[in-house]
């Protein structure tokens, strides 16, 4: 592994730790409650965390470290996944 890939791997898992402290933030306190001195919800704090997390993916994608054909197979297996063992998804969703 280079010193590049390293880099955005660490990053990638701080931005992993920051979604899962704005979840928790959004079940603790609803989506729709601002933290205190801040001027976006916890909702769109989610929102920049995410976006922050799929630019790290993106910059993984990017430098040949990863295929999103890849990424892609695997979404659509968990998609399939959630359906048979989850409420997500309904029998009219199917």
């Amino acid at each position: 592994m280079n010193d590049r890939t390293r880099e955005i791997l660490l990053i990638l898992q701080e931005e992993c730790a920051e979604v899962t402290q704005a979840i928790s933030k959004c079940f603790r306190f609803g989506l729709d409650n601002f933290k205190p001195g801040k001027s976006k919800t916890n909702l769109e704090h989610l929102e920049d965390e995410l976006g922050d997390l799929f630019a790290m993916v993106e910059l993984l994608e990017s430098h040949g470290v990863i295929n999103t054909d890849n990424i892609d197979n695997a979404k659509h297996v968990k998609f399939e996944k959630l359906k048979q063992w989850s409420s997500i998804y309904n029998k009219e969703n199917t």
